[in-house]
């Protein structure tokens, strides 16, 4: 899954959600050098991240695109099951999300010390582009398709590719990406329920 959902099912905690956000960008010992809490949110998203790559409705949305897209096909699918989340946001939180994201967006610059020095202008960009607002739209999964390309490009220049060429056959599959979604999507929040584990040992 992409930030979105990450964000959406950790637990409601600011040390919670920034582990979520951070799963990604720290690696071995410095995740030891983390607060309890944002440790316990960077095992969500990396449990969560297992759950998902072995499920087979997310393996049904893949094979949807395989054909055409080969290995990207788990990132191209984990960034439209954000979309899906964004554009149907309201069935699965009672909090708009504006309001959500903003939130979110309190908790990134609060957490801003946490973050690795070299990620530091990735999330002040993240958040002055409004991205998970930006989800609902077909641009902002376009675009942010594209910063996923440059990444890639810049880490393994022999895989460089255009993700965002992506958009045409994700739209015309998207009837069928949102049916698995929706039925894929309540049973990862019912495995994150159990996948923060709190330090003092209690389930979130």
């Amino acid at each position: 899954m992409n930030f979105l959902a990450h964000l959406h099912l950790s637990p409601d905690d600011p040390e919670a959600m920034i582990g979520n956000l951070l799963a990604d960008f720290v690696k071995g010992p410095d995740v030891e050098k983390l607060p309890p809490v944002v440790r316990a949110g960077v095992r969500q998203h990396r449990l969560v991240d297992g759950f998902t790559d072995r499920h087979a409705v997310v393996h049904r949305s893949i094979a949807r695109i395989n054909r055409e897209w080969h290995w990207f096909s788990g990132i191209i699918v984990d960034v439209y099951y954000d979309h899906l989340l964004a554009r149907t946001w309201n069935r699965y939180s009672t909090e708009p999300l504006r309001a959500f994201a903003d939130r979110a967006y309190e908790v990134i610059r609060r957490g801003m010390s946490l973050v690795p020095a070299d990620e530091e202008p990735f999330f002040h960009k993240f958040v002055r582009s409004d991205r998970l607002v930006q989800y609902a739209t077909t641009q902002g999964i376009a675009d942010t398709l594209a910063r996923i390309s440059k990444i890639i490009a810049d880490r393994m220049p022999t895989r460089a590719v255009r993700l965002e060429l992506a958009m045409p056959l994700l739209e015309s599959l998207d009837a069928e990406l949102a049916v698995d979604f929706h039925a894929f999507y309540p049973t990862l929040q019912e495995f994150a329920t159990t996948a923060f584990e709190a330090p003092n040992g209690k389930l979130a």
